[in-house]
Protein backbone atom coordinates (compact mmCIF):
# COMPACT_ATOMS: atom_id res chain seq x y z
CA UNK A 1 0.00 0.00 0.00
CA UNK A 2 3.02 2.32 -0.55
CA UNK A 3 1.17 3.81 -3.53
CA UNK A 4 -1.55 5.04 -1.17
CA UNK A 5 1.00 7.08 0.78
CA UNK A 6 2.50 8.49 -2.43
CA UNK A 7 -0.92 9.55 -3.71
CA UNK A 8 -1.77 11.28 -0.42
CA UNK A 9 1.62 13.07 -0.37
CA UNK A 10 1.30 14.13 -4.00
CA UNK A 11 -2.20 15.51 -3.46
CA UNK A 12 -1.09 17.44 -0.37
CA UNK A 13 2.01 18.71 -2.18
CA UNK A 14 0.01 19.96 -5.15
CA UNK A 15 -2.54 21.66 -2.92
CA UNK A 16 0.17 23.37 -0.84
CA UNK A 17 1.96 24.44 -4.06
CA UNK A 18 -1.32 25.93 -5.25
CA UNK A 19 -1.61 27.87 -1.96
CA UNK A 20 1.93 29.29 -2.41
CA UNK A 21 1.25 30.13 -6.06
CA UNK A 22 -1.97 31.93 -5.16
CA UNK A 23 -0.19 33.73 -2.32
CA UNK A 24 2.49 34.89 -4.78
CA UNK A 25 -0.11 36.32 -7.10
CA UNK A 26 -1.83 38.14 -4.26
CA UNK A 27 1.51 39.47 -3.03
CA UNK A 28 2.31 40.81 -6.52
CA UNK A 29 -1.14 42.38 -6.81
CA UNK A 30 -0.78 44.07 -3.44
CA UNK A 31 2.68 45.35 -4.37
CA UNK A 32 1.41 46.85 -7.62
CA UNK A 33 -1.42 48.52 -5.71
CA UNK A 34 1.08 49.69 -3.07
CA UNK A 35 -0.84 47.88 -0.36
CA UNK A 36 0.66 46.05 2.63
CA UNK A 37 1.46 42.50 1.51
CA UNK A 38 0.50 39.33 3.36
CA UNK A 39 3.16 37.64 5.41
CA UNK A 40 4.87 34.55 3.85
CA UNK A 41 4.02 32.74 7.07
CA UNK A 42 0.36 32.57 6.04
CA UNK A 43 0.70 29.91 3.30
CA UNK A 44 3.15 27.98 5.50
CA UNK A 45 0.64 27.96 8.35
CA UNK A 46 -2.17 26.92 5.99
CA UNK A 47 -0.07 24.08 4.57
CA UNK A 48 0.90 22.88 8.04
CA UNK A 49 -2.74 22.92 9.20
CA UNK A 50 -3.76 20.97 6.11
CA UNK A 51 -1.12 18.28 6.70
CA UNK A 52 -1.96 17.95 10.40
CA UNK A 53 -5.69 17.84 9.71
CA UNK A 54 -5.20 15.09 7.09
CA UNK A 55 -3.09 13.00 9.51
CA UNK A 56 -5.63 13.38 12.31
CA UNK A 57 -8.57 12.36 10.09
CA UNK A 58 -6.69 9.43 8.60
CA UNK A 59 -5.59 8.15 12.01
CA UNK A 60 -9.18 8.22 13.24
CA UNK A 61 -11.10 6.69 10.32
CA UNK A 62 -8.35 4.94 8.36
CA UNK A 63 -5.77 2.30 9.24
CA UNK A 64 -2.84 4.57 10.04
CA UNK A 65 -0.97 2.02 12.12
CA UNK A 66 -0.95 -0.77 9.52
CA UNK A 67 -1.74 0.88 6.21
CA UNK A 68 1.30 -0.70 4.53
CA UNK A 69 0.15 -4.25 5.35
CA UNK A 70 -2.72 -4.07 2.89
CA UNK A 71 -4.38 -7.30 4.09
CA UNK A 72 -7.66 -8.35 2.55
CA UNK A 73 -10.56 -8.38 4.97
CA UNK A 74 -11.38 -12.06 5.42
CA UNK A 75 -13.98 -11.63 8.15
CA UNK A 76 -16.92 -14.00 7.98
CA UNK A 77 -20.43 -13.65 9.27
CA UNK A 78 -20.33 -13.23 13.04
CA UNK A 79 -22.93 -15.96 13.57
CA UNK A 80 -20.81 -18.43 11.61
CA UNK A 81 -17.72 -17.25 13.49
CA UNK A 82 -19.52 -17.85 16.78
CA UNK A 83 -20.51 -21.34 15.63
CA UNK A 84 -16.90 -22.10 14.67
CA UNK A 85 -15.69 -20.91 18.07
CA UNK A 86 -18.28 -23.02 19.87
CA UNK A 87 -17.50 -26.12 17.78
CA UNK A 88 -13.75 -25.61 18.20
CA UNK A 89 -14.01 -25.48 21.97
CA UNK A 90 -16.09 -28.65 22.06
CA UNK A 91 -13.68 -30.46 19.73
CA UNK A 92 -10.73 -29.40 21.89
CA UNK A 93 -12.44 -30.62 25.05
CA UNK A 94 -13.51 -33.89 23.44
CA UNK A 95 -11.01 -34.71 20.66
CA UNK A 96 -12.45 -38.23 20.27
CA UNK A 97 -16.02 -36.96 19.82
CA UNK A 98 -16.86 -37.68 16.17
CA UNK A 99 -20.04 -35.59 16.24
CA UNK A 100 -18.09 -32.60 17.55
CA UNK A 101 -15.52 -32.93 14.76
CA UNK A 102 -18.25 -33.20 12.14
CA UNK A 103 -19.96 -30.11 13.52
CA UNK A 104 -16.66 -28.24 13.42
CA UNK A 105 -16.02 -29.30 9.82
CA UNK A 106 -19.51 -28.16 8.81
CA UNK A 107 -18.98 -24.82 10.56
CA UNK A 108 -15.68 -24.32 8.75
CA UNK A 109 -17.34 -25.08 5.41
CA UNK A 110 -20.19 -22.69 6.18
CA UNK A 111 -17.60 -19.99 6.80
CA UNK A 112 -15.72 -20.75 3.59
CA UNK A 113 -12.72 -22.12 5.50
CA UNK A 114 -12.46 -25.23 3.37
CA UNK A 115 -8.82 -26.03 4.12
CA UNK A 116 -9.63 -26.15 7.84
CA UNK A 117 -12.68 -28.29 7.07
CA UNK A 118 -10.52 -30.80 5.18
CA UNK A 119 -8.03 -31.04 8.05
CA UNK A 120 -10.85 -31.57 10.54
CA UNK A 121 -12.44 -34.26 8.37
CA UNK A 122 -9.09 -36.03 8.05
CA UNK A 123 -8.96 -36.22 11.86
CA UNK A 124 -12.49 -37.57 11.86
CA UNK A 125 -11.62 -40.22 9.25
CA UNK A 126 -8.77 -41.41 11.44
CA UNK A 127 -11.35 -42.07 14.17
CA UNK A 128 -14.26 -43.36 12.11
CA UNK A 129 -12.53 -45.04 9.20
CA UNK A 130 -13.78 -44.61 5.63
CA UNK A 131 -17.28 -43.48 6.49
CA UNK A 132 -19.28 -42.51 3.38
CA UNK A 133 -20.85 -39.39 4.95
CA UNK A 134 -17.49 -38.10 6.18
CA UNK A 135 -15.84 -38.84 2.84
CA UNK A 136 -18.70 -37.05 1.08
CA UNK A 137 -18.17 -33.99 3.25
CA UNK A 138 -14.45 -34.10 2.50
CA UNK A 139 -15.08 -34.34 -1.25
CA UNK A 140 -17.25 -31.21 -1.05
CA UNK A 141 -14.70 -29.32 1.04
CA UNK A 142 -11.93 -30.24 -1.41
CA UNK A 143 -14.09 -29.22 -4.37
CA UNK A 144 -14.79 -25.76 -3.00
CA UNK A 145 -11.27 -25.35 -1.65
CA UNK A 146 -10.03 -25.83 -5.22
CA UNK A 147 -12.50 -23.24 -6.52
CA UNK A 148 -15.05 -25.71 -7.87
CA UNK A 149 -12.60 -27.95 -9.64
CA UNK A 150 -12.51 -31.73 -9.34
CA UNK A 151 -8.81 -32.39 -8.86
CA UNK A 152 -7.25 -35.88 -8.83
CA UNK A 153 -7.32 -35.76 -5.02
CA UNK A 154 -11.03 -34.93 -5.01
CA UNK A 155 -11.73 -37.60 -7.62
CA UNK A 156 -9.99 -40.17 -5.44
CA UNK A 157 -12.18 -39.27 -2.47
CA UNK A 158 -15.31 -39.38 -4.65
CA UNK A 159 -14.34 -42.87 -5.84
CA UNK A 160 -14.05 -44.01 -2.22
CA UNK A 161 -17.46 -42.57 -1.40
CA UNK A 162 -19.20 -44.27 -4.32
CA UNK A 163 -17.47 -47.55 -3.52
CA UNK A 164 -18.97 -47.45 -0.01
CA UNK A 165 -22.29 -45.82 -0.86
CA UNK A 166 -23.23 -45.23 -4.53
CA UNK A 167 -26.16 -42.99 -3.57
CA UNK A 168 -24.41 -40.81 -0.96
CA UNK A 169 -26.35 -37.54 -1.24
CA UNK A 170 -23.52 -35.03 -0.75
CA UNK A 171 -21.42 -36.63 -3.46
CA UNK A 172 -24.28 -37.01 -5.92
CA UNK A 173 -25.18 -33.34 -5.40
CA UNK A 174 -21.54 -32.39 -5.90
CA UNK A 175 -21.33 -34.33 -9.17
CA UNK A 176 -24.61 -32.82 -10.35
CA UNK A 177 -23.46 -29.30 -9.50
CA UNK A 178 -20.13 -29.73 -11.26
CA UNK A 179 -21.82 -31.17 -14.34
CA UNK A 180 -24.30 -28.28 -14.46
CA UNK A 181 -21.54 -25.67 -14.11
CA UNK A 182 -19.70 -27.25 -17.03
CA UNK A 183 -22.85 -27.32 -19.20
CA UNK A 184 -23.20 -31.12 -19.00
CA UNK A 185 -26.87 -30.74 -18.27
CA UNK A 186 -27.98 -34.31 -18.97
CA UNK A 187 -25.30 -35.66 -16.62
CA UNK A 188 -26.50 -33.25 -13.92
CA UNK A 189 -30.11 -34.33 -14.46
CA UNK A 190 -29.11 -38.01 -14.18
CA UNK A 191 -27.41 -37.41 -10.82
CA UNK A 192 -30.37 -35.46 -9.47
CA UNK A 193 -32.86 -38.08 -10.63
CA UNK A 194 -30.74 -40.76 -9.01
CA UNK A 195 -31.10 -38.89 -5.72
CA UNK A 196 -34.85 -38.46 -6.12
CA UNK A 197 -35.23 -42.20 -6.67
CA UNK A 198 -33.82 -42.89 -3.21
CA UNK A 199 -36.05 -42.88 -0.10
CA UNK A 200 -33.71 -40.48 1.72
CA UNK A 201 -35.37 -37.61 3.57
CA UNK A 202 -32.13 -35.60 3.95
CA UNK A 203 -32.44 -33.95 0.54
CA UNK A 204 -34.63 -31.04 -0.51
CA UNK A 205 -36.71 -32.60 -3.25
CA UNK A 206 -38.36 -29.34 -4.27
CA UNK A 207 -35.01 -27.66 -4.85
CA UNK A 208 -33.74 -30.64 -6.83
CA UNK A 209 -36.87 -30.74 -8.99
CA UNK A 210 -36.45 -27.04 -9.75
CA UNK A 211 -32.80 -27.65 -10.64
CA UNK A 212 -33.82 -30.44 -13.02
CA UNK A 213 -36.34 -28.15 -14.73
CA UNK A 214 -33.72 -25.44 -15.14
CA UNK A 215 -31.15 -27.93 -16.48
CA UNK A 216 -33.75 -29.36 -18.89
CA UNK A 217 -34.43 -25.87 -20.25
CA UNK A 218 -30.70 -25.34 -20.74
CA UNK A 219 -30.43 -28.73 -22.41
CA UNK A 220 -33.25 -27.92 -24.83
CA UNK A 221 -31.71 -24.53 -25.63
CA UNK A 222 -28.34 -26.10 -26.38
CA UNK A 223 -29.91 -28.66 -28.69
CA UNK A 224 -28.05 -31.56 -27.08
CA UNK A 225 -29.63 -34.96 -27.17
CA UNK A 226 -30.24 -36.68 -23.82
CA UNK A 227 -27.77 -39.40 -22.98
CA UNK A 228 -29.00 -42.97 -22.83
Amino acid sequence: MVSLGLVICMCLGLFIAYIYWHHGRLKLTFAMAQLPSMSSKVPFAMGLILVLLTLVIYSQIGRFQDWEKGKVDENIDYLVAAEITKATRLAEREPQNTEALMSLARAYSAGGLYSDAVLTLDKLLMLSGDDAEVLGAKANALYYRERRQITPETQQVIAKVLAHSPFESQTQLLLATDAYLHARYQVAIDHWRLLLAQPSSSINREVINNAIIKAQIKLNESGDKPSR
